[in-house]
């Protein structure tokens, strides 16, 4: 067996002792023991949560996991926002034994579904504000039986912003518009026909119903469009809705025409005393509300109260339900058939009538949903309530200890502690699995290189969904150090974010280069601002550009900035360079060298180490390397390959895919991609599952996508042969519903067909002339429906 130049052994000799029998949960209840006082979590509003009060709050949610069922070993997924309680849920998970799936709120439902039932995932942990969407999800996957939400949802806050919005939205002389049509959901247009066709259809749902000289209830009334179609024809009729304006106007109009008409403002879950006080009320309607409500448990809560407050034999008509199949209405609350059979079967005696609308006459979108009547039971029933069971309408809470909750398993040193999912060339997304010895090893090494201590703040940048955010969770905490957390939606504004870093004397930062570009580009513009107390910038994912060290010294003099590089199927990073000055020889920042217990191998096509300042094939091997991809043997074996330079014999390496060199200065040099997988600011995608999805929309008939421009900042296109039916613009439409935005083409080009090499392969290198300039080569171009500007 070759040996390596002697500077490549000499730099692989990477052997260190570190806490090999401990787990992510010992080194955190470590730092609690010893920091108990110290902030381990803050926000910018002035929330802070020590290290002492964090560890309690974290085992009493993993209590909470195991006494619903979550065990050792399994995964669980989190859908959440950078929140104190959404951190301390991810510690909770790998407290009781298990290991976390993150999740991003930027990706489209499609791929969360794909990801949970590509791992088989039976527990989801939700922040409320993704309430909907997770119901949403689990409806259509059987085996994801367990919901859990990280805390009390902020209900007095939900629905005073619904309020609004409908104060807003009915105040208009446009009837589509007042009613809630037209809204730019999905871009259908509706004439007013058509909105008078709808009223009428629910109108007459409610009067097959209705019992003359009895009262006619409407919960969400809006703008009183179908007040106008029911109330001539009734005795009575009692309108309700969050809106006060909107009551106010509807009450005026009522006593101009002279109609029995008592507008009220309240919430749905209000309606109960109301409909006792009306006595004989025979038909209760929700038209077109349950979408807003906050979520399944809420509309449940609403018809029980409903059915307690009218006699048996009362209508509850719920017209309008968005069935998830559909599509349509994304981020709202869209209920599958089976969920009303599920809740009438609490209610022995009640009757149930689902309707669906064909042959009503109704068009666009409304035709594609349907129609609720629900008839209170004979007997005056009250549901028994089921035993909780964290169901995906009856979500259990992580902040509220679980009765008899046994204490959880806990994690073992070679139990899995996360996975990660990365996009995946036939795609389906694959999870690289990695160990708690793997984090433990890596969290040893990077607090001791880098001085990390209970004086450290760090921004917590990083989606949970990025191995970045690993460090974050486990590292810093473990050092007694801090994490300042802030909302996504104040992550995505570098303003906001370089404020925080010198507001909150943040000393630490760890993202991608293009994230922390983005705040040097706004920090330029604010000079003298910077602070003193930034110490450590750490960037990897991608490449960092030269520039980035004499930019970063300009805004914080006394920040160094450390490039760190690897893989996620390495546990984050197995390799660091500090940035002391930049040669103007280099071509791009150094690789770096391999951090404690790993080993870089740069290989020739037959397995053998290549030279010093020979181009190979990267390998990464030792304790960081994953367990494997989760749920892929195959996939596995092909990656992660016998060691035998290993002085550990039995383990294995993983080979990345990358081109890479050791060079004579000893480092390692990082030179591209081998294969179709590419980093797009940050983002490693596999070109191949761009391609397999836009080949599954009708029309397609073959898909190509690369990458194009500078190597640096490299850009996704995507060629599509297809028929005149299909248009760039239809095809940027597609993918966004189901691809994440980080693997959106920024540029597409539909053509007739593609262009073919000498080997009979599509000629990549001709077909990236395609997006070089407007429009693109003229004899494979078809139509420019598109600009060809990123979406």
């Amino acid at each position: 067996m070759n040996a390596f130049p002697a500077m490549v052994a000499a730099a692989n000799d990477t052997q260190a002792p570190f806490d090999a029998d401990a787990t992510i949960v010992d080194l955190l209840d470590r730092a609690a023991a010893r920091h108990a006082d110290h902030p381990a979590l803050r926000t910018a509003t002035g929330t802070s949560v020590s290290h002492a009060e964090l560890a309690d709050q974290t085992r009493t949610m993993a209590s909470t996991l195991t006494a619903y069922g979550v065990r050792r070993g399994e995964a669980v997924a989190v859908l959440v926002d950078h929140r104190p309680e959404c951190v301390a849920a991810i510690i909770a998970v790998v407290r009781t034994g298990a290991f976390y799936v993150p999740l991003d709120p930027r990706w489209p439902d499609t791929r969360i579904a794909e990801v949970l039932a590509s791992l088989r995932v039976t527990s989801l942990i939700v922040a409320p504000e993704f309430a909907r969407r997770a119901f949403d999800v689990a409806c259509g996957l059987p085996l994801l039986t367990r919901v859990f939400h990280t805390a009390a949802p902020d209900r007095a806050a939900e629905l005073a912003q619904v309020a609004e919005v409908w104060d807003a939205i009915t105040n208009t002389d446009d009837i589509a518009a007042a009613a809630g049509f037209n809204l730019d959901r999905g871009g259908y247009r509706f004439d007013a026909d058509q909105v008078t066709a709808y009223a009428r259809h629910v109108a007459g749902l409610v009067l097959s119903r209705y019992r003359p000289g009895s009262t006619v209830a409407e919960i969400g009334a809006g703008s009183g469009l179908i007040v106008a179609e029911i109330a001539p024809r009734v005795a009575r009729m009692i309108a309700l809705d969050a809106a006060p304006a909107a009551m106010d106007r509807l009450a005026r109009w009522a006593e101009q025409h002279g109609l029995p008409v008592t507008a009220t403002a309240g919430w749905a879950h209000q309606a109960g005393p109301l409909l006792r006080r009306a006595g004989d009320v025979s038909v209760v309607l929700l038209a077109s509300v349950v979408q807003y409500f906050p979520d399944a448990a809420y509309l449940r809560g609403v018809l029980d109260d409903l059915i307690a407050a009218t006699a048996p034999g009362t209508a509850i008509v719920v017209a309008d339900v968005v069935d998830p199949p559909s599509g349509q209405f994304p981020g709202s609350l869209r209920l599958p058939r089976q969920w009303w059979h599920d809740f009438a079967a609490g209610y022995p005696g009640a009757g149930l009538e689902l309707r669906g609308r064909d042959g009503t006459g109704l068009a666009g979108p409304l035709a594609a949903r349907y129609d609720v009547v629900l008839t209170t039971p004979a007997t005056h029933a009250v549901r028994t309530p089921a035993p909780r069971r964290a169901g995906p309408d009856d979500p259990a809470r992580l902040d509220e200890p679980a009765p008899h909750a046994p204490a959880p398993a806990g994690p073992r040193p070679d139990d899995l502690a996360y996975t990660i999912t990365t996009s995946g060339s036939t795609g389906v997304p694959k999870a690289a699995a990695i160990s708690h010895t793997s984090v433990v090893n890596l969290v040893g090494w990077f607090n001791e290189r880098n001085a990390v201590g209970p004086a450290d703040v760090m921004l917590q940048a990083a989606p949970f969904s990025f191995d970045l955010s690993v460090y974050d969770l486990f590292g810093v905490l473990s050092a007694g150090g801090s994490l300042l957390l802030l909302p996504d939606a104040e992550l995505a504004e570098p303003g906001r974010v370089a404020a925080a870093l010198v507001e909150h004397a943040v000393t630490l930062w760890n993202s991608a280069p293009a994230a922390f570009t983005a705040v040097l580009e706004f920090q330029r513009t604010r000079p003298g601002t910077g602070g003193t107390a930034l110490r450590r910038v750490f960037l990897s994912g991608d490449w960092v550009p030269l520039t980035t060290h004499a930019e970063l010294a300009a805004a914080w003099s006394t920040a160094t900035l450390v490039a760190l590089g690897g893989a996620t199927e390495a546990c984050v990073w197995s390799n660091d360079f500090v940035v002391q000055a930049v040669d103007p020889r280099w071509r791009s920042i150094p690789y770096g060298h391999p951090m404690s217990n790993a080993r870089y191998y740069v290989l020739a096509d037959d397995g053998t180490p290549c030279a010093l300042d020979e181009p190979g094939d990267l390998y990464i091997a030792g304790t960081c390397v994953a367990v494997g991809y989760l749920n892929d043997a195959a996939l596995t074996a092909e990656r992660f390959v016998p060691d035998p330079w290993s002085p550990t014999p039995g383990t294995r390496m993983y080979r990345t895919g990358d081109r890479a060199r050791w060079t004579s200065h000893g480092w390692v040099e990082f030179l591209g991609r081998l294969d179709h997988q590419v980093k797009i600011r940050g983002f490693r995608i596999e070109l191949g599952e761009i391609e397999s999805a836009a080949a599954r929309m009708p029309g397609i008939a073959e898909a190509v996508a690369l990458a194009f421009g500078a190597a640096h900042t490299p850009e996704l296109g995507l060629a599509v042969r297809a028929g005149d039916g299909v248009t760039e613009q239809a095809v940027r439409e597609f993918l966004r519903g189901v691809l994440p935005a980080y693997m959106q083409p920024s540029r597409v080009r539909v053509i007739a067909a593609l262009p073919v090499s000498a080997t009979g392969k599509v000629d990549r290198k001709e077909l990236a002339a395609t997006f070089t300039a407007p429009g693109g080569p003229a004899r494979y171009r078809v139509r420019a429906a598109g600009t060809g500007a990123p979406a």
